[in-house]
């Protein structure tokens, strides 16, 4: 019997050799950073924050929207 001849699994799925997957989370989950020293001085309220997620801290910090360094260790690079 060749492969040919295999019958096919319809429930069978492929692998892509490059499908689009989540990133890897880190053991525990995410780090919460805190709030940027601006959005702090500003006064802004909780649902005037952006998310923002550093990768090197492996974590969310929140800031105003246009804010781009982590206030943790500065990494600007997401």
């Amino acid at each position: 019997m060749s492969d040919a001849d295999d019958p096919v699994d319809p429930g069978a799925a492929e692998r892509f050799v490059r499908s689009l997957v989540a990133p890897a989370k880190p053991i525990g989950g995410y780090r919460e950073l805190g709030t940027t020293a601006l959005a702090a001085r500003l006064g802004l309220p909780d649902d005037k924050l952006s998310g923002h997620w550093c990768s090197r801290c492996q974590g969310i910090w929140w800031g105003c929207t246009l804010e781009v360094e982590c206030p943790v260790c500065g990494n600007r690079r997401g």
